[in-house]
């Protein structure tokens, strides 16, 4: 199985999933895919994580395993397909950059993976439950806006229904009009709140 869910997280609104997600007392964190040593340090603080992390479970795997790069000497996870791969929003003063919750278990172990979707099934619902799509429009202030045509998209866009919004998020982005959400930090392209019609 392979899946993606995008999402505008505010800090307030990942502490709350985190904590939902750490009721689990095996779920352990790992900061991103590469590591100086053969088995990565785990902690179960976000705030010890960077913006890549791996959400990983020893009952699903006991140990991850992890490929030497000489050019970069450091270990690479080789067995991401029994995780999840939460990439965290990021925030500055005016923009929050998308994060998302990604698997793929297709070469996973059938246990492991099993439980990976089991998860992961978790937390969209977590997040379906009380984030909102539809309500984030995309526009590019270096194009015209114009309607889609044969080789273009509308600028601006249709609400972006697989983007969901964390309410503390919702909140922040509504009480000012500078506020945003991006795909990435330097982009042109802006994220701003809408009404759903």
């Amino acid at each position: 199985m392979r899946s993606q869910l995008r999402f505008t997280m505010h800090p307030d609104d990942e502490a709350a999933l985190v904590t939902e997600l750490l009721r689990d007392p095996a779920i352990l964190f790992v900061d991103g895919p590469r590591w100086k040593t053969v088995t990565p340090p785990t902690t179960r603080d976000i705030s010890a994580i960077g913006s890549y992390c791996i959400i990983w479970s020893p009952e699903d795997l006991p140990r991850l395993s992890a490929e030497f790069i000489q050019a970069h000497n450091d270990w690479y996870c080789r067995d991401e397909n029994s995780t999840i791969q939460f990439l965290r929003c990021k925030m500055t003063e005016t923009v929050i950059v998308e994060g998302s919750f990604a698997m793929s278990t297709g070469p996973a172990e059938a246990n492991a993976a099993a439980n990976v979707e089991r998860r992961y099934k978790f937390l969209c619902r977590a997040i379906k439950r009380t984030y909102r799509n539809s309500v984030v429009q995309w526009r590019n202030p270096r194009r015209p806006d114009a309607p889609a045509g044969p080789s273009r998209s509308a600028n601006p866009s249709a609400p972006d229904r697989s983007l969901w919004v964390g309410p503390a998020a919702m909140t922040w982005m509504a009480s000012h009009a500078d506020r945003q959400v991006k795909t990435f930090l330097t982009g042109f392209v802006e994220g701003t709140i809408i009404e759903p019609g």
